[in-house]
């Protein structure tokens, strides 16, 4: 800004000049490199910001003028913005792969604000790999790791480990299309980055325990009651969910009627909540004596099982603090 605000000066100065001789002057009015610098030096007032023209009624017929302006202003002021310039029917209008593209481009703006508010627990994680987006701990298990999200490739770390090199592990992720929230309850979310209703969290069922290796456990619902608790942390606050209950399912085929619990992140009405909320519970191998109901934040931990092909298996879980 400095050097801009220097450029000016000495453009100035040297319009002057000639102007001065344009005007008739014969005099010298050649100038040394030490008069620049007190010319430049001298304007003590001038700081290169832009004055705003006032805002009235006056000179609507000034050329330049455009009919029907402050009408169209006050119109981008009351459109109600979800993300970025759109509003959410907009939103909702772009594919998958654009809506992705934009969470991951606002996220990216968006998210260094609130990098002092990170929990001291997490910092390292973060700095490593601002992939990072949370944690997850079952007590007693072995699920106690990292959960990373990226949105445009979703997948890219369920076949890599945090360094970025293949692995079979991989990590633990959130699905691109859920939402973990910036910022925290008590002093309230980012708009537009609320956490969604369901937190659909995926990791390989690893044979060695390790990663959702030991998810399966849950079949048993006397296993659900001794590790009932979920610890599923944002970078910003800690968070625990009770688990309701586990089931069985499959990945189908995208033309079947068959009821797909892993397309299912934001229910924004009682009726997509009771839809699902309903084929849950129908799939349930069990239903935990916990109160859970419509406006409640959950979670869903999948991971792959081999009761059939393109088998799935998931843990389901309502927040509680």
């Amino acid at each position: 800004m400095v050097r801009s605000n220097n450029l000016k000066k000495l453009t100035c100065a040297f319009l002057c000049a000639l102007i001065l001789v344009g005007c008739g002057e014969t005099e010298d009015y050649s100038f040394s490199r030490d008069d620049v610098n007190d010319f430049l030096t001298s304007d003590e007032d001038y700081t290169g910001e832009t004055v705003e023209p006032p805002h009235d009624n006056a000179g609507t017929d000034d050329i330049g003028a455009v009919s029907g302006t402050d009408e169209n202003a006050d119109e981008t002021e009351e459109k109600e913005l979800y993300i970025g310039n759109l509003t959410y029917e907009e939103y909702e209008a772009l594919t998958l792969a654009e809506q992705d593209a934009l969470r991951a481009e606002e996220r990216a703006k968006m998210t260094p604000p609130y990098e002092s508010q990170i929990l001291p627990e997490y910092r390292e994680l973060y700095d490593y790999n601002n992939a990072v987006i949370g944690y997850i701990y079952i007590d007693g298990t072995t699920i106690d790791a990292p959960v990373l999200q990226t949105l445009e490739d979703y997948e890219y770390y369920l076949h890599r480990d945090i360094d970025g090199v293949e692995s079979e592990p991989g990590c633990i992720i959130l699905d691109a299309d859920s939402e973990i929230g910036i910022g925290t309850a008590k002093e309230g979310y980012l708009e537009g980055y609320e956490p969604s209703t369901i937190q659909m969290v995926h990791g390989h069922n690893m044979r060695n325990g390790t990663m959702f290796g030991s998810l399966l456990k849950y079949a048993d619902a006397s296993y659900a009651e001794s590790h009932s608790v979920i610890e599923y942390d944002s970078l910003y606050e800690k968070r625990s969910y009770e688990v309701i209950g586990a089931f069985y399912s499959q990945i189908y085929p995208e033309d079947s009627d068959e009821f797909k619990y892993y397309t299912y992140n934001q229910l924004d009405s009682k009726e997509e909540y009771d839809h699902w909320i309903e084929n849950i519970e129908e799939l349930a191998l069990y239903l935990r004596d916990v109160p859970y109901q419509y406006g409640d934040e959950y979670i869903l931990l999948s991971t792959c099982a081999y009761q059939t092909e393109d088998g799935r298996f998931a843990v389901f879980g309502v927040r509680r603090e």
